[in-house]
């Protein structure tokens, strides 16, 4: 009989919740092998740390054995498993610092437990003697600090146990001590199981214990194991490269050093010293009340503050090359980003929970395909037929040029109103206001805005044949009412029934050009951006044009490169533009949405794919851009959009197109309506 994660997921989600104290996403064992983007972050913040890796079924009739595999994992986090620190290990136990010679091409491309590991002849089996110590010192401290788990435990170990034959396999035997297995019946007849049983026993009894514990049980039983069992190879052992184990202990290590980067950043700034350190500068006191009237030494020593940041630093850089190098080339030119997402149920946000990964749409040296090629050729015949049209409509937000600026100090005329204001100041006898002057200033349109395309699958609908509609009340100079909801402006020519089936994505391709050429001719700063991925920790946003890049042919293949992918999760996606809004530093920002549907991913909620969930956030990631100065704006095709998007955007900035094939028009007039002030 089989258990499988799916069957309980949703409780085991409670379960895992309720004894961490925070929502931890429940994992494949085998997603974390497969999915490079799931091992690693090019960030500073954890990743799989926020994750439970467990098996997709266990082979038992015991459905409580998730949970065991939960506390076991919770277990390790709590005890500081992945804390554990090479250069700690060396100086506290000289058996190690006995074995261990840094290999001449160290880098920190090796994780600590690896260069532990290392150490031994065997690395192996020295690994999976180190995880038997470590996991009875994880599994003492949860039966003292969650007695009710017992039962289940002994429960799973008996049945996993059959399966295994720990009296002739020394794997088996290892495995049997992974598991927690009581070896009284060996013991008795080997010294050397007698001995092991002894330090297993000790240290899952031992109150006041670390990490470091079970490396010296580790260093002190090793070679007993080899020599009494003549073990002369790793080959039964199943040796991996990089294991679980090191990735959650590398990325432990890369929090921890941020952490104490931050806490010195922080001292530096306390004492108003932030500059590069100086190998030449001196400690300089600072003035201070010490009570005497003179100055004080300051509360660190800044040059070795700064000496230590700087070491600190190159440590964070060299990981980050690190993890590129194990990546690979085909990811290194992704960039990952965490942000916050806002959990509607709780009210309150889920820090760093969604991980946001920004690469080129297409790299410039890749050959384009043939359909990619008939894509651009249709793209550029839509720029001929669309852009002057939509550039003479933007022609009219222009500035005029020059205005007039009232009430500054100097000018080249007075300003009546506020030469009388300061008259009548100096008869009440009060201190007149000295800009009485006006003067002619250039204006500047300084606009930037970023353009968020939504690359769902759903993306790859085709387009439905247009209704019949009431022409009687058509308005085609009708202004666009921003707190409206939706308006519409259609085109009257009829479509060619012989053109091929078009779909969502075409239509969104066709938008992006027409208004990268127009805006481009404006002299506007604009980017382009598709977004699109598959849960929290992979949330893809796809550049066709950044903010700071010029439109050129390389933009017009990357919007030709757009097409369906996976699910539409907005929130962290408009969190990533307004930062880079933001980041861009212009007077006006502007963030426009085109979408074809509403928020979905498949963990939105504790009961995933909640739809609550999803436009709650997004609702949440809108007020958020607004609050920094971005004005906000969202277009859909989705018919029902009125439901949700009335929830969803502040100030009902949204539009819901009675027909898709107004995308490219409609979205010049929003454009207009927004930025025209």
């Amino acid at each position: 009989m089989t258990v499988k994660l799916a069957d309980v997921e949703a409780p085991l989600a409670l379960f895992t919740e309720g004894i961490a104290g925070r929502y931890l996403h429940l994992r494949s064992r085998d997603e974390f092998s497969l999915n490079p983007r799931l091992n690693i972050d090019l960030t500073i913040t954890t990743q799989t740390h926020d994750s439970v890796f467990l098996p997709e079924q266990l082979a038992t009739d015991h459905t409580a054995a998730y949970r065991v595999l939960v506390m076991q994992q919770l277990g390790q986090r709590e005890c500081g498993t992945f804390r554990f620190r090479l250069d700690d290990a060396i100086t506290r136990i000289p058996a190690l610092a006995q074995r261990y010679q840094q290999p001449q091409d160290y880098s920190p491309r090796t994780g600590d437990f690896r260069l532990l590991f290392d150490c031994f002849s065997l690395p192996a089996l020295a690994e999976r003697l180190f995880l038997c110590f470590e996991h009875m010192r994880i599994q003492g401290h949860l039966l003292r600090s969650y007695p009710g788990l017992a039962q289940h435990l002994y429960t799973f170990q008996r049945q996993q146990l059959q399966e295994l034959d720990v009296k002739t396999d020394l794997l088996g035997v290892a495995e049997g001590w992974l598991l927690g297995e009581r070896i009284d019946p060996l013991a008795a007849n080997d010294p050397t199981w007698a001995d092991l049983y002894q330090r297993l026993h000790k240290l899952e009894l031992k109150i006041d214990h670390a990490v470091y514990d079970s490396v010296a049980e580790l260093c002190a039983c090793y070679e007993q194991v080899c020599a009494q069992y003549n073990i002369n190879s790793d080959h039964e052992f199943n040796q991996t490269d990089e294991s679980l184990v090191d990735w959650l202990n590398r990325e432990q290590r890369l929090e921890d050093w941020q952490e104490e980067l931050e806490q010195i950043e922080e001292q530096l700034e306390a004492q108003g010293s932030t500059a590069p350190l100086m190998p030449e500068e001196d400690v300089e006191a600072v003035p201070g009340d010490a009570g005497d009237g003179g100055i004080r030494e300051p509360d660190l020593n800044i040059a070795d503050a700064k000496e230590q940041r700087d070491n600190l630093q190159r440590r964070v850089d060299m990981e980050r090359s690190s993890i590129q190098h194990a990546i690979g080339p085909d990811r290194t030119e992704a960039r990952s980003f965490r942000y916050d997402e806002w959990d509607y149920l709780n009210r309150q946000y889920l820090r760093a929970w969604c991980r946001v990964f920004e690469e080129p749409l297409n790299s410039a040296d890749s050959e384009p395909s043939e359909t990619q090629l008939e894509t651009v050729a249709r793209l550029k015949s839509v720029i001929r037929d669309y852009q002057p049209t939509v550039q003479r409509q933007l022609e009219q937000i222009r500035p005029a040029g020059l205005e007039r600026v009232r009430r500054v100090q100097d000018g080249d005329e007075l300003d009546l109103n506020a030469v009388i204001e300061a008259r009548q100041d100096i008869r009440a006898g009060q201190s007149p206001d000295e800009r009485v002057y006006s003067r002619k200033e250039r204006v500047h349109r300084d606009v930037c805005a970023a353009f968020l395309v939504d690359l769902s699958a759903s993306t790859d609908d085709p387009i439905k044949p247009p209704e019949p509609r009431d022409w009687s009340d058509y308005d085609p100079d009708k202004e666009v009412d921003l707190r409206a909801g939706w308006y519409s402006n259609l085109d009257l020519d009829d479509e060619d029934s012989n053109e091929p089936e078009r779909k969502i994505i075409d239509l969104e391709q066709e938008a992006m050009v027409v208004m990268a050429a127009a805006l481009d001719a404006l002299g506007d700063h604009y980017g382009i951006y598709g977004f699109s991925g598959y849960g929290k920790d992979c949330v893809e946003i796809f550049v066709a044009k950044d903010i700071d890049a010029g439109f050129s042919h390389q933009t017009l293949h990357n919007i030709a490169a757009m097409r369906p992918r996976g699910s539409t999760r907005m929130g962290p996606a408009i969190r990533h533009s307004s930062q880079k809004l933001m980041a861009a530093g212009h007077a006006m920002k502007v963030l426009i949405v085109i979408s074809d549907g509403f928020p979905q991913d498949s963990d939105y909620g504790p009961e995933r794919g909640n739809h609550s969930y999803g436009v709650e956030d997004t609702a949440r990631a809108l007020l958020e851009a607004q609050q920094k100065g971005v004005e906000t704006f969202c277009i859909t095709v989705d018919k029902s959009g009125h439901d949700y998007l009335k929830k969803m955007c502040p100030d009902a900035r949204y539009l819901v197109l009675d027909e898709i094939e107004d995308l490219p028009e409609q979205l010049t007039k929003v454009y207009t309506a927004l930025t025209g002030r």
